[in-house]
């Protein structure tokens, strides 16, 4: 079994002390006897800087570089392509997404192939997040099935972890979706519900496990649209998906009122998800989705 994890940052953004931590992090996993393949992504790098810089970099550290910008999407999907192409997923190994300034305590990683191992039919596994993380051995011991409701409310990528097969089935994040695109937003989501769909059990740890900052209360309101749209697009695959697309248009009337989603915005988004639950379709267009849905990636 081997842990496989993706990561972008902006080489010129602020977070270099961040990311430092997240590797540093990584390597103590690895001095453990984790097997770790950590692929990075450094953007606003052009060719002179990486050669420059690798030699901060951890050895192991699978890193690669761009000159401009990447959608948070675009950018995973570049990462994951290379990875497959060196070398496939193991069905048992856990795939992960860790932001830049996400961190694992100690012994994370490896009570995580634990959790993995012991469960044969887990392939999806979330938590919570905080800045200051558990980190003693039960972390793990706890966990629940997850509800549709968690994993659409909940879901971020650096505590979601995927078992290899599945995340081999689900391929690529949807590239219209996430930070960098006009939805602004919804690619975790998108892909926490595709892998709940396409998957077998999936767990939930109700305890922050993995480090990061929480989400603040104006992370629902500016990812709103995007996150709407992906409701939409799996709304008729179960009910409880309904009704969490029925919740999200209440949660967002209820921030138009509030003046933290604009009204314009809120008009959007009813025009856009409506006709994909087959709600006032829109004319001669087939209730057709305002954003294309994803696709595996080649192999």
């Amino acid at each position: 079994m081997a842990i496989h994890l993706f990561t972008t940052t902006d080489w010129r953004g602020p977070r270099r002390a961040d990311l430092v931590r997240l590797l540093d992090s990584v390597e103590r996993s690895r001095a453990a006897g984790v097997r770790v393949h950590h692929h990075l992504l450094l953007q606003n790098c052009p060719p002179e800087t990486l050669a420059a810089e690798r030699a901060s970099l951890p050895a192991q550290t699978q890193v690669s570089a761009i000159p401009g910008r990447a959608s948070i999407s675009a950018a995973r999907n570049q990462l994951i392509a290379g990875a497959l192409a060196e070398t496939p997923f193991g069905a048992d190994d856990v795939v992960a997404f860790p932001d830049d300034d996400c961190f694992y305590a100690d012994g994370f990683l490896a009570r995580l192939e634990v959790a993995f191992a012991a469960r044969p039919g887990l392939d999806l596994l979330l938590c919570r997040v905080a800045n200051d993380p558990e980190d003693g051995p039960d972390g793990l011991r706890d966990i629940a099935p997850a509800k549709p409701s968690q994993i659409v409310r909940l879901t971020m990528s650096n505590s979601m972890f995927l078992r290899g097969s599945l995340a081999t089935t689900l391929g690529a994040f949807d590239p219209t979706l996430g930070l960098g695109t006009p939805a602004r937003g919804g690619e975790d989501t998108d892909y926490a519900v595709r892998a709940l769909l396409a998957g077998n059990a999936t767990g939930f740890v109700d305890r922050p496990l993995v480090g990061h900052p929480p989400a603040d209360r104006s992370a629902a309101a500016r990812y709103y649209h995007g996150a709407a749209i992906v409701l939409a697009r799996y709304a008729r695959r179960r009910p409880a998906l309904m009704r969490e697309y029925l919740r999200k248009l209440l949660v967002g009337l209820v921030f138009t009122l509030q003046g933290r989603v604009p009204a314009r915005t809120y008009a959007e988004t009813l025009r856009d998800t409506l006709p994909i639950v087959g709600l006032f379709p829109r004319r001669g267009s087939g209730a057709e989705p305002a954003f294309g849905l994803s696709r595996p990636l080649a192999r």
